[in-house]
């Protein structure tokens, strides 16, 4: 197997040793190899990319997280900028279309539109005497979103430079990240009906309008507000690419290298002990197994700080999930499946609903989700002649599952197996009763659980967005790439925000504080 981890590896000693290969970490791997470090990247699993990685059955496949991008359809954008830069310019970007979102409340439809305006007068056509809150909503997202820029540039200043300048630049955006989304919108109007078309898209991050953090909402809102696209050849190809320029610089990614604890010694990280006993040394030690991984469970219980796991431990786990995996015996074109995804909600009670759900064990979710991987890859009829693939996903609370978590993957028993079956049936009907036409298409359904997330993911509770996103959260020091053990460093999800665009830049924030070099200005020169 390519890349499989070896004990020859411990001969070497690295400038950099990066646990985990999410985006975040491959980023990291990525510019600190282009500056010349000598990088080791473990991956615990026998895939790498995180959740930008696929699956396969038979002649299908699916995506497991990286169901659409923002913000890369615009070459000069700084996202597409620093995909170009990661990948050498290899990856390549499908169009979502014109329609990215689709939310379907209570039988009613609302689209999510590709440019602001479009969206602006869409949201005014279906809310006609709501036109100045809705502009002034738009509005707002974008300001808030321009001092998101600043506040997590802030965490590349090195700590002398944070403590004299960093209160007042993260100001502005804490001033609305404190805020849940539901209190800064209910000033904006007091129409409930179109705050939850509004915040429709929360499944994107995950909470709740009464529970997020308006940080966050905004951060994704305008993440999408130019449309979306989904990468050519399927989600996998971007860290196909990033893996390829990583190796083209002298950079090693292994496999199956479960990382037991980082080696800390007078604090300061100086290496990694692996569960077969090897050790393996370097000048820094990168994590992007998630902060509460790292300082958790990496890092021995006799030198763990308080400061840092009492913080984060107050932060609860984002949301996890069941997901079913469809292969239907049809050509996308000729059973008219969409490249938008679809958000069904069965009321437009978003809080009471969730609330009452998490509440009610084995209830129904109140947000179901659908994404059409092969509608939007242009390659995939090349690859899988007359064939689609559909995703169906719906909340599924982690603690549903706990009587089977510390069992082997597939070896669960048959009373899990049983409750698979039944869930598998009631998000079957969920897609046939959207998506009638593809009734007596399906060839093959597969449906994972929040055990299934753990298990690849290495999250504790199933959970694919890493901590909560709510206001405390972005109150949290902790959540920097620099840690208090020196030589420590995080990278990914949790120092930034949820999604494969944050967590990528999470990769270049890091790089900037190990490297003490401007990488923006390397990224925006970037030229294919």
């Amino acid at each position: 197997m390519k890349n499989l981890y070896n004990s020859e590896l411990t001969k070497s000693t690295y400038d950099s040793i990066i646990i985990g290969s999410g985006i975040g970490g491959l980023t990291t791997a990525v510019c600190l190899a282009k500056a010349g470090k000598k990088v080791l990247v473990l991956e615990k699993h026998y895939v790498i990319g995180g959740f930008t990685h696929t699956f396969k059955r038979k002649h299908f496949e699916w995506d497991v997280g990286a169901h659409y991008i923002g913000q890369v359809n615009n070459p000069s954008s700084l996202m597409r900028k620093t995909f170009d830069y990661i990948t050498n310019g290899k990856l390549k970007w499908d169009d979502v279309g014109e329609i990215y979102d689709q939310v379907i409340i209570e039988g009613a439809v609302y689209n999510f539109k590709k440019g602001l305006n479009n969206q602006i007068n869409q949201m005014i056509a279906y809310f006609p005497d709501e036109e100045k809150a809705i502009r002034s909503y738009y509005q707002l997202v974008l300001k808030v979103s321009g001092h998101a820029s600043i506040f997590f540039c802030e965490k590349t200043m090195p700590n002398w430079l944070s403590k004299l300048l960093g209160h007042q630049l993260r100001k502005k955006f804490l001033n609305y990240s404190r805020q849940t989304t539901h209190e800064v919108l209910s000033r904006i109007t007091n129409n409930e009906k179109l705050i939850t078309v509004l915040c429709a898209q929360c499944g994107n991050y995950g909470l709740t309008p009464k529970q997020s953090s308006f940080g966050i909402h905004a951060l994704v809102i305008t993440h999408y507000i130019e449309g979306a696209a989904y990468p050519a050849g399927g989600a996998a190809n971007i860290h196909r690419c990033i893996e390829n320029v990583i190796e083209e610089h002298g950079g090693i990614i292994a496999i199956k290298a479960d990382v037991k604890n980082i080696i800390i010694e007078n604090n300061k990280a100086i290496g990694v002990l692996m569960h077969n006993g090897d050790k393996l040394f370097a000048k820094k030690i990168i994590s992007n197994a998630g902060a509460h991984n790292t300082f958790n469970k990496l890092i021995l219980p006799e030198l763990q700080k308080a400061e840092n796991t009492v913080a984060l431990n107050k932060v609860m786990p984002s949301v996890s999930h069941v997901c079913i995996y469809v292969g239907l015996n049809a050509a996308d074109e000729e059973l008219k499946l969409p490249k938008y995804n679809i958000w069904l909600y069965e009321n437009y009670k978003l809080d009471e609903s969730s609330e009452l759900h998490l509440k009610t064990k084995d209830s129904e979710s109140p947000v179901f989700y659908i994404s059409f991987p092969s509608a939007k890859d242009s390659e995939w009829q090349q690859k899988h002649p007359g064939t689609s693939s559909i995703q169906l996903l719906g909340s599924y609370p982690f603690n549903w599952m706990k009587e089977w978590e510390d069992m082997k993957w597939q070896k669960r028993g048959d009373e899990y197996e049983a409750i698979k079956e039944e869930l598998k049936k009631l998000y079957l009907e969920k897609l046939y009763k959207t998506l009638p036409q593809i009734k007596g298409h399906v060839e093959i359904c597969e449906l994972s659980t929040p055990l299934s997330t753990k298990h690849f993911s290495n999250y504790h509770n199933g959970e694919i967005y890493g901590l909560e996103h709510t206001p405390e959260r972005f109150e949290l020091k902790q959540l920097r790439p620099k840690t208090n053990y020196k030589n420590l460093y995080l990278t990914g999800q949790d120092i930034i925000a949820v999604g494969v665009c944050s967590a990528m830049f999470s990769g270049i924030v890091t790089s900037i504080n190990i490297l003490n070099r401007n990488l923006l200005w390397r990224v925006f020169r970037y030229k294919i």
